[in-house]
């Protein structure tokens, strides 16, 4: 694989690393140089690693101290202000909804070898995380149980520790210091997940709109212009299909058109249509998929009528809507979830 086409990722939560292992009383300039990392990109605040050099790195650190829970103590360390624009995004924001919608479009500034998905449900609304990039077991593990925890801890702060409990399912093991995680309530905490690496939370239904504090609509826009900026490296990595595709899901009433996108890339309409043909892919047919995507998981819900939902998703009236769902479903909306009941 060429170099320039590897994810990089910031090097500050790697800075903060070295922080955990001076505290330890380790050899951090060692544990570096075997990683062959630079100290002037760990002090750069805008410095960046290859996942080569993080996947080093973490064998050093495990290699030197085995027995000591590093990803436990990285992500109980991380704050808000940890993850820079889109930390203060997320400070910023109205509710959790808008929070995680955030998070869905931008996760890959702060960790590019992982995808966030957020869905709403029925009855609990739920955020995975999955791998985006092929990485040593080692080094999955490690990332895992430290978005794991600092996710945690940072969703508790937004909430100012008013949290209900809720489910976490992660697909690493029981770790050995599994006593530490007494401290992290109310969450309760599944090992061994078996469907994915990554994690799932279920959070109870009408928590993610719930008001935040610190809401900031002039701060926000201000995060989010900036976090549209950073996105734009994903044309240089050769990533553009899923970046727009975690903006038309997640965008929803917010960015829902190839001009807009285009946009916030700074490029013309044409040329993401280009670069997106580049990635074997269409505009059109990604919102089209996703649209349908969309649709499915409203009518499975049940909340709202069949007008309601052709409004959300833009159609005209409930008409216009079946007709399109029938097209791609083969069956209208009833009928096709009459079928998933069944």
């Amino acid at each position: 694989m060429a170099t320039d086409a590897l994810p990089f990722i910031p090097a500050r939560y790697y800075a903060r690393l070295g922080e955990l292992l001076a505290g330890q009383g380790l050899d951090v300039e060692a544990i570096h140089a075997k990683a062959g990392i630079a100290a002037q990109t760990l002090a750069d605040p805008e410095g960046r690693l290859s996942l080569p050099q993080v996947e080093g790195l973490i064998a050093e650190v495990y290699r030197v101290a085995p027995d000591f829970p590093w990803a436990f103590e990285l992500g109980r360390s991380l704050k808000l202000s940890s993850h820079g624009m889109l930390g203060y995004a997320m400070l910023s924001s109205p509710n959790l909804d808008y929070v995680f919608q955030l998070l869905a479009r931008y996760f890959r500034i702060i960790m590019p070898t992982f995808r966030l998905q957020y869905r709403r449900g029925g009855e609990q609304d739920e955020v995975l995380l999955t791998v985006a990039a092929g990485q040593s077991a080692l080094c999955l593990q490690f990332h895992i149980e430290a978005i794991a925890v600092a996710w945690h801890w940072e969703i508790l702060s937004l909430l100012q520790g008013q949290m209900p409990a809720y489910d976490l399912y992660l697909s690493t093991g029981t770790p050995r210091h599994l006593d530490r995680y007494g401290a992290l309530k109310p969450a309760r905490w599944h090992f061994g997940w078996p469907i994915r690496p990554g994690f799932r939370i279920l959070y109870p239904r009408g928590l993610v709109n719930r008001e935040l504090a610190m809401a900031d609509p002039g701060a926000l826009k201000l995060a989010e212009r900036q976090c549209s900026e950073l996105a734009q490296q994903t044309l240089k990595e050769g990533r553009l299909v899923e970046w727009v595709t975690a903006m038309l899901t997640y965008s929803r009433d917010v960015i829902t058109t190839r001009e807009e996108l285009a946009a916030l890339l700074n490029i013309s309409p044409r040329t993401l249509d280009r670069r997106l043909l580049d990635e074997g892919a269409s505009f059109r047919e990604l919102s089209r998929q996703i649209r349908f995507q969309r649709a499915c998981e409203l009518i499975r819900a049940g909340q709202l009528s069949m007008l309601e939902i052709a409004l959300e998703l833009g159609y005209r009236d409930s008409a216009n809507f079946t007709r399109a769902f029938r097209r791609e479903a083969g069956c209208a909306p009833s009928q096709w979830l009459a079928a998933q009941s069944a």
